[in-house]
Formats: C-alpha cells, sequence, structure tokens
C-alpha cells in the first residue's frame, strides 16, 4: 500500500483524479471500479477520497457543458492530457465554489509541468485565465440544444427523450440525472425488521419500496448492519421488481439475469428462503459475486450457473417455471445519476441490445407455465426497449396478457430511472424457435 503524506493531498488528490480520468478516457472504463482501484492500492483520507471522487464523477457528467465553455479559448487539436486537466480545472471553477480560481490555477500549473514541461504549463495558465474571466453564454442556443449543453447530454439523447416524453419532461430527467442519488438500501427480512435497522439514526425510511432504507453516512458497505447480512445496497426503485413477481415459497423461479443478485436475495426473501430458484448470468465471475451475495444475508434456496440466458430453452423443457424474472441487459439511461459514462456511449449500440432482450423474452415465453407470471424490467427509460419492447412481445403472443406496468422517472423519487412490466401466460400455443 503507497502512503501518501497529508502536507502533499491536495497535490495528489488532484494528480490522481486526472489519472483515473486519462484511464477512462483512454480504455473507456467504468468510473466506478477504477475509483476503487485506486482507492484500495492507495491510504487515502476520507476528505482526499471524497475530493478524488466529486472531480472525477463532476468532470464526466458535465463534460459537454465544460467543452464548450472550453471552446472559444483553445485553437486546433488539444492533446488528451492537457484537455482533460482543462476539463477538470473548468469544473472546479464552475461547480465547486469553495476552491478559490488562483488555486484552481496553480494546481493545474504545477501539473501540467510535473508531467509535459514548461511550454505545456504556459498553455494551461494562459487558457484557464481567459476561460475564468470570460464566461460563455448559453443564450443563443435553441431550447432543446441549450438543454443539451448545459445539462451535459448527448443532443440525440435529449431529442429522444423529447420525443418520448416531451420537454418539461425530459428538462426533469436531465437535470435529476446530474444530481447525487439516495444512498439506498433493503432490509434482510430473513434477519431482521425495518424498525431494527431505524434504531441506528444514519437509517431513516424509504419512499417508495416497503422494504428500503435511506442511509446519511459513508458507504453502506463498511457499516456493521452491512457487514451482518442485515440489509444489501438496492436502489429504491429497482427493490419494486421482486416484490411485482409475487413469488411464494411453492414456486420454482426462474432468475434469467440475475448479477449482481439484489434482486435474486429479494426474491428468495420474499419467498421465505423456501421454494427454488434457479439463476443464470453471462460470465463466472458475475455468478461468483451473487453466489458471495447469497451467502452473506443468508440466502440458500438459489442455484447459479453462467450461461447465456438468450438459449436457455435448449436446457429446460417448455413449460418449466412458474414465475420467471427477466432484468433484461439494456442501455442503462436510468441510473445515469450513478454512471455518467453511459450516456456517451453509441447510440447505435441500443439496436444490438434490443435484439437480446427480445430473444430473451422469446425464452422466457417458452419456459413460463401456463398461468405463470413473469416480470420484464429494466434500468433504462427507453420506451423502445421498454413499451414498444412489450407491445410487439405481446404482438407475437396473444396469450401472453399485460398485468401491470411502471415505468419511474429519475426525477419522481429521486431513485434510478426503471421500468417494469407484470405479464401472465393465459394459455400457451405449440411454437417452434
Amino acid at each position: 500500500m503507497i502512503l501518501i503524506h497529508t502536507h502533499k493531498y491536495k497535490v495528489m488528490d488532484r494528480q490522481i483524479a486526472l489519472e483515473i480520468l486519462m484511464k477512462y478516457k483512454q480504455e473507456k472504463s467504468y468510473l466506478n471500479l477504477t475509483i476503487n482501484t485506486y482507492f484500495e492500492r492507495l491510504s487515502l483520507s476520507k476528505e482526499s477520497k471524497n475530493l478524488i471522487t466529486q472531480l472525477v464523477y463532476g468532470t464526466v457528467q458535465n463534460q459537454i457543458y465544460l467543452e464548450y465553455m472550453l471552446k472559444p479559448f483553445i485553437k486546433g487539436r488539444v492533446k488528451a492530457f492537457e484537455k482533460m486537466l482543462l476539463l477538470m480545472s473548468l469544473y472546479q471553477h464552475y461547480f465547486l465554489n469553495n476552491i478559490p480560481d488562483y488555486a484552481i490555477v496553480n494546481e493545474a500549473v504545477n501539473l501540467s509541468k510535473k508531467k509535459k514541461g514548461m511550454k505545456t504549463s504556459q498553455f494551461i495558465n494562459a487558457v484557464l485565465k481567459n476561460a475564468f474571466q470570460n464566461k460563455v453564454s448559453l443564450d443563443d442556443l435553441e431550447d432543446i440544444e441549450k438543454l443539451s449543453v448545459e445539462t451535459s447530454h448527448p443532443l440525440w439523447l435529449v431529442k429522444m427523450f423529447h420525443k418520448q416524453y416531451g420537454y418539461e419532461k425530459t428538462k426533469k430527467i436531465c437535470y435529476a440525472n446530474n444530481e447525487i442519488p439516495y444512498k439506498s438500501a433493503r432490509i434482510n427480512i430473513l434477519k431482521c425488521t425495518k424498525q431494527d435497522i431505524l434504531k441506528n439514526s444514519l437509517f431513516q425510511e424509504g419512499k417508495l419500496s416497503q422494504d428500503c432504507v435511506y442511509y446519511n453516512g459513508g458507504n453502506i458497505a463498511h457499516t456493521d448492519e452491512f457487514k451482518k447480512g442485515l440489509i444489501t445496497i438496492q436502489d429504491e426503485s429497482s427493490q419494486l421488481v421482486a416484490r411485482l413477481l409475487e413469488p411464494t415459497s411453492q414456486d420454482y423461479v426462474l432468475d434469467m439475469c440475475c448479477a449482481p443478485g439484489s434482486k435474486t436475495s429479494h426474491l428468495a426473501m420474499i419467498m421465505h428462503n423456501k421454494g427454488q430458484i434457479v439463476a443464470y448470468d453471462l460470465y463466472d465471475h458475475k455468478i461468483q459475486l451473487v453466489e458471495r451475495q447469497m451467502a452473506r444475508l443468508g440466502v440458500d434456496i438459489v442455484e447459479c450457473h453462467a450461461y447465456d440466458s438468450t438459449h436457455l430453452i435448449d436446457l429446460y423443457s417448455d413449460q418449466t417455471f412458474d414465475k420467471i424474472l427477466l432484468d433484461a441487459p439494456c442501455s442503462g439511461l436510468g441510473v445515469l445519476a450513478r454512471k455518467p459514462e453511459i450516456k456517451y456511449h453509441d447510440s447505435d449500440i441500443m439496436d444490438e441490445i434490443i435484439k437480446i432482450q427480445e430473444k430473451l423474452l422469446e425464452n422466457a415465453y417458452v419456459l413460463l407455465k401456463n398461468g405463470g407470471n413473469m416480470v420484464y424490467s429494466t434500468c433504462t427509460i427507453n420506451k423502445k426497449e421498454n413499451e414498444k419492447q412489450i407491445q410487439a412481445f405481446i404482438k407475437r403472443h396473444s396469450d401472453m396478457m399485460i398485468l401491470q406496468e411502471q415505468t419511474i422517472l429519475p426525477y419522481e423519487y429521486h431513485s434510478d430511472g426503471f421500468y417494469m412490466c407484470l405479464l401472465k401466460k393465459e394459455f400457451s400455443n405449440e411454437i417452434d424457435l
């Protein structure tokens, strides 16, 4: 473990944040995983961790706005290191009021001098001073483009939301995506009650899910309640999915895309740890995460397997399962407050995801018993992956009936955006896939 002297922490904090941002830019890494890797390797104070996290997430979350503010003050192409340093510095100027401009410039100059030399540091110094003194106006932009820039959502994404939800809802969605979400946990009803958890004053009752508590401290995973398996980390809107399926202790349940196991364990708890759940995900390392989750929470009715769920009909007979949960892979456009890097993904990726969702739904249809229920859910608010996907599914299978359908938008409960649909299979025709 590398030890960092406290008198150097401010310089080192920005250097570490910049390294993480460069790694994200070059390798398209996930921010949370990269940050965790650095924090595990380095001995850092709580204050340092907070600043690094804020700098990294804030810069990425506001990237489009920061690039717009920077553009008039640079000519030609700027190398990746210099540009990321400028963006991180502009983030501090516009969003962190407790850091004076001279300190921001000084730290940026020192970092650039150390990494690239005097000439680069002079360039950084000149650009920042100019940008700090001359704020760029957004007044000449049309409403949709202005919303795109000021909330740092790609224009194609704002246009898509606008088409699906209208301008006012789109504006609320975009602003909510830039807010800090609640730290939500789900109580483990196999081991405790909500009242047991609320005895700790740092927890308070949730608003949307009957099983939810909010945590007003630091990292939930560091609490005694988490370590003892009394709670697990799960966003509040996500907690509605297992309750919607309503599995019983007599049911044989299939969870088609189970990692990291939050909904799987919730199903088991609702079933009082009786009955049987078979859970699948694509990769071995993800299945290991699920198995560790089950062990921590005291769940022993879940049988985990690594397998491609688009081919589950090759493993089981038709109409095998009483209940099926399909928490499908998706674009993730409901979790942008937690994972801002997602909004910069290529929009073409959604076309392939929609095809995978369709294959998973077809497998679920074949494997669901007559009279059985299934839930299809996603952590996106893109209607092509949600309502329209289900409409197409119902059109292909007239024996499937929607019992309940719900979309939760990010601004409504300060939670992730989520879609869930409860369907019932009334009777089945013979089909070939």
